[in-house]
């Protein structure tokens, strides 16, 4: 089955001084590298998530696949066709087919805005004529579970979760064939968490849209997701199916993240792995493994080569980026002993 998205060594860079500071500073490098050759394919019906602590690179990525942001190299692909340098008009074809829900559920939404002026907004600025943009807007208050009265409501009128689910609506509004959720449980009571999830869940199985997920929330990522990427520094660590990275990780950091996990069993022994020091700065990326001044299991080698791409097993498409990947029985491969 052909890819939906696919993209393939993507790098976004952000300039850090003036143009002018620059030339007097010529030593150093007036650009940082936010998402580093990140390549992965999203295929229809599939929902893949990113994973990785604050800073890593999830949202940069997606602000490229939206056109946000411009990435300076690397390839986009959607449905076949190339993304990256296309000009405004002819991307707005395909920007249609894919929509976006952003971290903040009430101040992604224009406060000056009713629902209803939200939900029909789209079809103004895409000249949707085929279609009656009021009665739009009733049925995609129905498809998330709102009254039709919500429509008369502001911004500030709505709690996180029905805000959550007005930009649901908003964000499927164009049957799009790509929705990108970044965070979308973030600031919701546990509660609506869990109805939000549903809610995308069942809208997937009903549409067959593809999802692409980026979350702190590894629970999120287990229940929705059928792929998973791990970040670290706007680099992917380790990819493939979710399940078999939880019950297999092969990448230590992955291992990290996993044992971090919080268990709501109380009785539940706990073998938690702890990282030692902090996240290394984009402006200061550590030679070799950009991971090893904070891995346990660290070599010499690490900190001179940057490991090339491993696959565990071809036919689980589960890759990883290590030099002492983690065996199936979780301890490193290659290592005598933990440094």
């Amino acid at each position: 089955m052909n890819a939906l998205l696919s993209v393939d060594g993507l790098r976004v860079r952000f300039r850090t001084m003036s143009r002018l500071k620059a030339l007097l500073t010529p030593e150093q490098d007036p650009f940082i590298d936010a998402v580093c050759g990140v390549s992965f394919e999203l295929r229809k019906g599939e929902t893949l998530g990113l994973v990785g602590e604050s800073g890593s690179g999830k949202s940069t990525i997606a602000r490229a696949l939206m056109g946000l942001v411009s990435p300076q190299q690397g390839s986009i692909r959607f449905d076949g066709q190339e993304l990256v340098g296309l000009s405004g008009s002819a991307r707005k074809l395909y920007r249609r087919r894919m929509a976006m829900m952003f971290q903040d559920p009430v101040g992604s939404l224009s406060p000056r805005l009713t629902v209803r002026s939200l939900l029909t907004e789209p079809f103004r600025i895409h000249r949707a004529h085929d279609c009656d943009p009021e009665a739009e807007a009733d049925r995609l208050l129905a498809m998330v579970g709102l009254p039709r009265d919500f429509a008369r409501r502001y911004p500030h009128q709505l709690s996180g979760g029905q805000a959550r689910r007005v930009g649901v609506a908003r964000a499927l509004a164009l049957r799009p064939d790509l929705l990108i959720a970044d965070e979308p449980t973030a600031g919701l009571d546990v509660s609506v968490q869990g109805e939000v999830l549903n809610l995308l869940a069942h809208l997937q199985d009903e549409l067959g849209i593809a999802i692409l997920i980026i979350t702190h929330n590894l629970n999120v990522v287990r229940h929705m997701t059928d792929r998973m990427a791990i970040m670290y520094l706007g680099r992917f660590l380790e990819v493939g199916p979710t399940e078999r990275i939880f019950a297999q990780p092969r990448h230590p950091y992955t291992e990290a993240l996993l044992s971090a996990n919080p268990e709501p069993d109380p009785d539940a022994v706990l073998d938690r792995v702890e990282l030692i020091g902090e996240v290394p700065s984009l402006m200061m990326r550590p030679r070799g493994c950009e991971f090893h001044t904070r891995c346990r299991y660290a070599q010499e080698v690490c900190g001179r080569i940057f490991p090339e791409p491993a696959a565990s097993d071809a036919a689980f498409d589960h890759a990883f980026k290590c030099h002492f990947p983690l065996s199936d029985e979780g301890t490193p491969t290659g290592v005598s002993h933990a440094s």
